[in-house]
């Protein structure tokens, strides 16, 4: 009986500290109640969510792939619909296109189309996380780097819903 509130108060703390990832970046760069921004806060959110944008959507996918009962999937899922939604309901001012500014600056700037790419970016979260089978971080990553076009068009298509979005890519 000890052993399992222990277990669940380091659950509850583990999830406590996991919860905090997309809040603090939020707190960082500053939170933005408006509905449209200008360009140069677009891209600064973009910028600052990215890293964890590209992280729990590759441990979403490893989870779907290779660990489905996954004790922490609930909570990968929570933090990418977070960040997802944090660049979906925001629009940039003067009808600037989001889907081409999310290409630019995904795509072209930051090659997250790139496999390579995409390893570097997750491959401390995954060692932290003891996910160490590199063909099952290679394959998840690759699914990333090949789907995100779709990932662009979640976020910048407003008739996308991101439930919907998140069901059909992980489940």
């Amino acid at each position: 009986m000890e052993d399992k509130i222990v277990k669940r108060i380091a659950e509850s703390q583990l999830m406590n500290i996991l919860n905090e990832t997309v809040n603090d970046v939020l707190n960082r760069i500053g939170s933005i109640n408006e509905m449209s921004v200008p360009l140069k806060n677009y891209r600064e959110r973009v910028d600052g969510l990215r890293f964890q944008l590209v992280e729990n959507w590759c441990l979403c996918k490893w989870c779907q792939l290779y660990n489905p009962q996954c004790t922490t999937f609930a909570h990968w899922m929570q933090e990418l619909k977070a960040c997802i939604d944090n660049l979906k309901f925001l629009d940039i001012n003067n009808g600037i296109d989001k889907k081409r500014t999310l290409t630019r600056m995904l795509v072209e700037d930051y090659d997250y189309n790139n496999t390579n790419m995409i390893e570097r970016i997750v491959r401390g979260k995954f060692n932290k996380e003891n996910i160490t089978n590199v063909n099952q971080k290679i394959h998840s990553c690759s699914e990333f780097a090949n789907n995100i076009s779709g990932l662009i068009d979640a976020i910048s298509i407003d008739s996308i819903d991101i439930d919907t979005y998140l069901q059909d890519t992980f489940k």
